[in-house]
């Protein structure tokens, strides 16, 4: 019986981890800007046609008290209606939703959801400057 179980468990646990998560996309990198060095992860999360369809962004700061200060800041976008929700843990600072920050008033925003696989990741790449899998 144990067996069995532990065939089930294991399958499910491959079902609801997305056995490796071929529906993501993961871009990385760091940068510094005014003395605050960012390390960054962009994660996209895509449909069944490889297209995005939600971005999440975790920063890590480096350091509690600006990650707290940049924290409020970010606070003030998080909108329900819009699906921004941020929160803020140490030096991290994690914003799901992230394509949809000023997507009304920005064209570049406007366009990630949407983007195939590829287009997503020539445009982090490009544009950003950060290496995605």
């Amino acid at each position: 019986m144990k067996k069995y179980f532990l065939i089930v468990f294991c399958a499910l646990l491959l079902v609801v981890t997305g056995c490796g998560n071929k529906n993501q996309v993961k871009c990385t990198g760091t940068t510094t800007e005014g003395g605050i060095t960012v390390k960054a992860e962009v994660i996209a999360d895509l449909d069944n046609d490889s297209k995005v369809k939600d971005v999440t962004a975790v920063m890590d700061l480096g350091n509690n008290d600006t990650a707290n200060q940049f924290c409020s800041l970010y606070k003030m976008m998080e909108n329900s209606e819009n699906g921004v929700k941020v929160s803020c843990s140490g030096s991290k600072i994690t914003i799901e939703g992230y394509a949809n920050i000023d997507a009304d008033e920005d064209e570049e925003q406007k366009q990630i959801i949407g983007m195939t696989k590829e287009e997503f990741i020539n445009t982090m790449s490009a544009e950003e400057g950060v290496t995605c899998k």
